[in-house]
């Protein structure tokens, strides 16, 4: 490839580096300069330019980034070409990315290659994006892209079906503990098929195991009344009492210490941590995943989990730690707010909801207001509807507006119009109903407040008298799923599908339950209708 900076009367054939303004009008990167265009340039005063053009013996951007993506692209992924020199890794499967050395590679293969990717076993979805790779110049010889049969691929291990059996010893388990669980059984493909409680003694716990041996369970689940710190506590001296095998008795992860990897024939053998109770991510949760996937789960595969196992941090610790990004004292998350504007109100019959008055404030002015309240965020309003007339109500506000063309198909175009036009930089991105005015700034701020704990991926919801409300605070990780909603389908279906990621925050708040749909509802809290 060549790259210069040439007079412009010699650059027939060449493509421009950098876009140019000439006249009226700017000229991309990448344009082919013809002899019309030259002219243009000359007679706007444009006598130099810098120019690239690629030979035989290249690859231009978008097939360089194209063949390389192929390169390290393994089991359960494929390529998607963004352009402009960009493709990306989507995940076809739910389950755990496993990067191996490949994008190491490909970055030290030719300084023309910018590849970045998910940390090394992270959970992901389908369709979720895992890696993306970016040519750094505008080609690249095909010479570097050739003899690479060394280079490593990315690939996604698939979580597999399973059932599990349960065996609790102790007290009774409580709904909570058992709903956490059967949440994150469910959530890798899991299924707890039986579950037992017996006395927490060695003797009707070993008899719990021969008899959970002898089912078709593929994992047997321990969780006892008290913590596995010895091998002659109650659990491991049970599984060696009914013939099994202890492989490692505790998990350089906290929380998550008092784990024990056991096998009974050739059913393996858990005893979980006390933390299993919590929905919190912990250490059981990489035992689990692994699990799922089939990866290769023993006492050194274990061992190598400390670096990286400081999960969360315990109350009560002396020092605060300061390496997670979300601790106080370090950068905040960025949070982004979608505002649904884009329906025609026809349940208000004449009247449309957003467009009515609250005292001298039109319904959709007093929500944008309590998000503005609330503290700074990127916020995107969805319009559809009386586009210009909500429109009227955002000017002197601090937010971004943008037009869904296929608002009459429902809510779902509007969200996936909506995650378009948020920052790339936003971690979190509330979903906010334009008609819910009485939602209160302390509301958002608690719900922020709460994502600022997380250590993964969740979706915070508020809740006032135990039921569940708006605005739903989702995780960026999510935002695959919900850029593809289409038609009158709303994220519920995507919370359907994560609820062991559902974290439930309860506020004194019942403006989380008030919409305006109706003329009753107007009417109820004082709103004067407005004409369409």
């Amino acid at each position: 490839m060549q790259f210069e900076e040439r007079s412009v009367e010699a650059s027939f054939g060449w493509s421009l580096a950098h876009s140019v303004a000439c006249g009226s009008r700017r000229l991309a990167k990448g344009t082919i300069l013809s002899e019309e265009i030259i002219d243009d340039l000359l007679q706007s005063g444009v006598t130099s330019v810098q120019v690239f053009r690629l030979d035989e013996h290249d690859y231009d951007e978008d097939t360089a980034a194209k063949v390389a993506a192929k390169l390290i692209c393994g089991d359960n992924l494929a390529v998607t070409l963004e352009g402009r020199g960009r493709a990306n890794l989507i995940s076809n499967v739910d389950g755990i990315f496993i990067p191996h050395q490949a994008i190491d590679d490909l970055n030290t293969l030719d300084d023309a290659f910018s590849a970045a990717s998910l940390r090394p076993f992270s959970v992901v979805h389908t369709g979720q994006l895992v890696a993306t790779i970016k040519l750094v110049p505008y080609g690249v010889a095909k010479s570097v892209l050739q003899d690479t049969d060394s280079l490593e691929k990315c690939r996604v291990a698939e979580f597999m079906p399973f059932e599990a059996a349960l065996i609790s010893s102790g007290n009774d388990m409580t709904e909570k503990t058992r709903t956490v669980l059967e949440k994150r059984i469910n959530s890798v493909k899991g299924n707890i098929v039986s579950s037992y409680q017996v006395l927490h003694t060695v003797t009707d716990v070993t008899n719990m195991l021969h008899s959970s041996a002898k089912t078709n369970a593929d994992l047997i689940l321990m969780l006892g009344a008290s913590a596995i710190s010895d091998i002659r506590d109650t659990l491991p001296a049970a599984l060696l009492s009914a013939g099994g095998s202890i492989e490692k008795l505790g998990m350089p992860a906290d929380p998550g210490n008092l784990l024990m990897l056991g096998a009974l024939g050739t059913k393996m053998v858990i005893g979980l941590p006390g933390c299993a109770r919590s929905p919190s991510l912990n250490g059981f949760d990489w035992v689990l995943q692994r699990y799922a996937a089939k990866l290769k789960l023993d006492k050194d595969i274990i061992a190598s989990m400390g670096t990286g196992g400081l999960l969360k941090e315990p109350v009560g610790r002396r020092v605060p730690r300061t390496d997670n990004a979300f601790s106080k004292g370090s950068d905040s998350p960025g949070f982004a707010a979608i505002v649904l504007a884009a329906g025609r109100s026809t349940r208000a019959e004449s009247a449309h909801k957003l467009l009515s008055l609250i005292g001298d404030t039109p319904v959709i002015s007093a929500t944008l207001s309590a998000i503005e309240s609330a503290g700074a965020m990127n916020t995107v309003v969805v319009t559809g509807d009386a586009r210009e007339k909500i429109e009227a109500c955002t000017k002197g506000l601090a937010v971004d507006v943008v037009h869904n063309k296929d608002f009459k198909s429902g809510m779902g175009s509007s969200i996936a119009e909506g995650i378009s036009a948020i920052r790339p930089e936003s971690d979190y991105v509330f979903i906010c109903l334009a008609d819910m005015p009485f939602v209160q700034p302390a509301t958002l701020k608690a719900l922020m407040a709460t994502a600022k704990t997380q250590n993964s991926s969740a979706i915070i919801v508020p809740t006032f008298n135990g039921k569940r409300g708006h605005p739903v605070l989702w995780d960026s990780k999510f935002i695959p799923e919900l850029s593809r909603l289409s038609g009158d389908v709303g994220g519920r279906n995507v919370m359907y599908h994560h609820r062991e990621k559902i974290i439930e925050v309860p506020v004194q708040d019942p403006g989380i339950l008030i919409d305006l749909d109706t003329p009753e509802m107007l009417a109820q809290f004082g709103v004067k209708p407005t004409a369409r």
